[in-house]
């Protein structure tokens, strides 16, 4: 879950999708579980 929001974020910037809006409350939650070591998924940038 934590690699596909990261997408959503990314990826318009990159060409692959259209941007989406990403609430703060759902970036920050996702950032604490980034934080707590849930992070297997995510792409380098």
């Amino acid at each position: 879950m934590v690699g596909d929001l990261q997408r959503i974020k990314v990826y318009p910037a990159r060409g692959f999708q259209v941007y989406q809006e990403i609430p703060t409350p759902v970036w920050e939650a996702c950032q604490q579980l980034i934080a707590l070591g849930f992070d297997k998924q995510l792409i380098n940038d």
